[in-house]
């Protein structure tokens, strides 16, 4: 093991600024880590690793090849196998890469082994160092009814539970005050978590929460606790290093969340006064030191409506969010794990730590906000968000490359900071507008919704607002979607392809103008027609509406276009008989008969429309989680055929119509594709060998 990663050898710090050419401290010199995770978290840490001089080595399944991981880090190497249990989740196999590229050190990131005790005295036990807590911190912290006695012990309020197996927890139901949540003592990220608001309901929760437990921790131990129906959700950062130092980096605010997920992220908290923020860190701190508690972790707890807080759980981790609390404070919380990895004690003192500014983050993911938020997976024919000062973005995705339905939805973080929280939304709100997404379907207009919400400028969110309020939600998005000047996307369409797509500078038909040989052509958005003319190349007249077009610039697929004198943003990507064009958060599908490429096909007659709905096929990559049918069974419009599992969500397929199931096309645990058929139906009347 070389000087980094020896505890003893503490040195002075270098890891808050890239070592000077010529230093020595170049790559090669033995300094290496290797990275057990994927995606934005895996970018991440190659980036800090490689701004502090050290060597970084990435893993990958064989879906991930396009990643960013893999090409950022100076190795790569292929984890065989196909299932998660084969790859990322194969804790022998990481360790044996581990120590066949030389490397000291393992940063498991979040998610996946990050809070796997065992595989923490794994990595210790090899001789490597895990870049996280103590395995006892891990296990201390991990099994919830055992960390909510253990907090409970120090003072610190918890609410009221009941633990046990389902059985147990059904004989406790007369001592519970519902509503109630329940939860798997293994859990977290939103897994295993139900909430029930009568007795009759408890058993079929405790058995729903079990079998997602078992399904995502490997564990079925539930536990019980009352519920809070409009809770606040706030956490503490801490670091902590071998020598006895905790520091906390104050408060984040995570209670914009979709089924327990978070979804906006901000740090400060904008719910808090200054003595409870206080009671806050002062109870964190108190938890890790009680422990003593090494490297990044997190303490959560519930507000209540009347500013009472209880802890919820502790992630011995980094987190997703951590660049919000990163934005405020001036502060590397990936380097400073590497830091303290390393045996050096943090440089700075909790003085040193202050609140500067206001800083968001959004979660861009890859589901359909329209379609209750079903995962989306494919390949990614368009990717362009804005990067400007005090816009962060981190993702490992690019423009082109395929996105597996075999791992979470994540795709990107948005983080913004502003001088404070009015200045924070005004700049998301920016780059949400100017972000342009196609190929796929993302949650980009939901943020942009969320953001521009009166409820959350107002600061009116509590962690169920979104589950509670769906509905109303997505029926404003849509009115500002349906609200927006889409003459301005006409305008886009005609410029990009009349003027700047097929004809050079010197043809023909520019010098002539377009307009003049044709002097009135019909687009259509999504079905709804516009009449377009023109006049002398400046005058465009949409549906008898004129414009005046000043300018227009293509950088990439950005068309920039000055309209009656104001500069409007457009992102244009093109498709097989249709043109995609991005603006306003929006991704609008755009059409003309003047393209050949671009003819209408005449929908399907509704005799076959009615044909298809007895085949139901799959809306997207996954895998069969459950057959709740078998073939010869009547069904009905509505029922539940079977669930599928994508991007860790589970999604019930539903029968469209009245029917008899006459052939079940997929088994259990089968992986399918988008549009593969699953079940074929016939009329009830009927029979599979058409008798009666």
């Amino acid at each position: 093991m070389s000087k980094l990663f020896q505890p003893e050898n503490a040195r002075v710090p270098r890891f808050f600024s890239p070592p000077s050419e010529g230093s020595g401290e170049a790559l090669g010199l033995g300094e290496a880590i290797l990275i057990a995770n994927r995606g934005e978290i895996a970018v991440r840490i190659i980036r800090a690793a490689q701004k502090n001089g050290i060597h970084t080595v990435a893993v990958y399944a064989a879906d991930d090849a396009e990643s960013l991981h893999v090409s950022l880090a100076d190795e790569a190497v292929l984890l065989s196998g196909k299932t998660l249990n084969e790859t990322y989740l194969d804790q022998q196999k990481i360790i044996q890469i581990a120590k066949k590229s030389g490397v000291e050190a393992i940063h498991p990131g979040y998610g996946f082994l990050s809070e796997n005790a065992g595989f923490a005295q794994k990595v210790t036990d090899s001789g490597l160092v895990f870049i996280g807590p103590s395995p006892e911190n891990i296990r201390l912290m991990g099994e919830k009814n055992q960390a909510f006695k253990y907090v409970e012990s120090l003072g610190i309020p918890i609410l009221p539970a009941f633990r046990g197996t389902v059985a147990e927890l059904v004989q406790h139901s007369s001592k519970m005050e519902f509503p109630v949540m329940v939860k798997a003592s293994a859990g977290g990220g939103g897994k295993g978590m139900v909430i029930c608001e009568s007795p009759e309901e408890l058993f079929p929760a405790l058995e729903k929460a079990e079998r997602q437990a078992i399904s995502y921790f490997g564990n079925g131990e539930l536990f019980v606790e009352k519920y809070l129906p409009r809770a606040r959700h706030l956490e503490v950062q801490l670091l902590a290093d071998h020598h006895g130092n905790v520091l906390h980096f104050f408060e984040r605010e995570c209670s914009v969340q979709r089924n327990f997920q978070k979804i906006i992220e901000e740090a400060p908290s904008p719910s808090i006064s200054e003595n409870l923020r206080i009671e806050l860190t002062s109870a964190a701190v108190k938890i890790a030191q009680s422990m003593n508690y090494r490297n990044a972790g997190t303490i959560e707890f519930l507000l209540d409506e009347t500013g009472h807080f209880y802890f919820l759980e502790m992630n011995t981790r980094i987190q997703v969010e951590h660049p919000v609390t990163e934005m405020i404070t001036n502060s590397d919380l990936v380097s400073l794990q590497l830091l303290v990895a390393a045996g050096n004690p943090l440089p700075i003192k909790q003085e040193d730590i202050q609140i500067s500014g206001h800083a968001i983050e959004v979660r861009l993911c890859a589901e359909d906000a329209t379609r209750d938020f079903l995962p989306s997976a494919g390949k990614l024919t368009g990717w362009e968000i804005p990067a400007e000062q005090n816009i962060r973005i981190e993702t490992f995705v690019s423009e082109g490359m395929n996105v597996s339905p075999n791992y979470d939805s994540l795709l990107a973080k948005i983080i913004v900071r502003g001088e404070n929280r009015e200045m924070a939304i005004g700049k998301m709100k920016q780059a949400l507008s100017e972000a342009c997404i196609s190929g796929i379907h993302t949650n980009l207009s939901f943020l942009s919704g969320l953001i521009e919400s009166t409820e959350f400028q107002e600061n009116k969110i509590f962690t169920r607002y979104i589950d509670t309020n769906l509905k109303l939600i997505n029926l404003q998005i849509q009115e500002k979607r349906k609200n927006l000047n889409k003459h301005k996307t006409v305008i886009a369409f005609l410029i990009f392809h009349f003027q700047l797509k097929n004809y050079t500078e010197n043809s023909v038909w520019n010098q002539i103008g377009f307009w003049r040989m044709m002097q009135e052509l019909e687009i259509s958005i999504e079905g709804e027609k516009y009449k377009c003319g023109f006049e002398n190349g400046k005058i465009f007249r949409i549906n008898h509406q004129e414009y005046l077009i000043t300018d227009w610039y293509l950088t990439g697929k950005k068309l920039e276009i000055q309209i009656d004198r104001q500069a409007e943003k457009f992102y244009i990507f093109e498709e097989i008989g249709k043109t995609l064009i991005g603006t306003n958060g929006f991704t609008y599908e755009l059409q003309s008969n003047s393209l050949l490429q671009q003819a209408k096909v005449d929908r399907k007659n509704l005799e076959t429309i009615n044909i298809f709905q007895n085949l139901i096929c799959a809306d997207l990559f996954g895998r069969v989680l459950k057959i709740n049918v078998c073939e010869g069974d009547i069904v009905c419009s509505g029922q539940n055929l079977l669930t599928l599992e994508s991007m860790k969500t589970e999604i019930h397929v539903l029968c469209a119509v009245d029917a008899m199931v006459k052939k079940i096309h997929i088994k259990e645990g089968n992986t399918v594709i988008e549009k593969q058929l699953l079940v074929e139906l016939i009329a009830p009347s009927s029979s599979p060998e058409g008798g009666e």
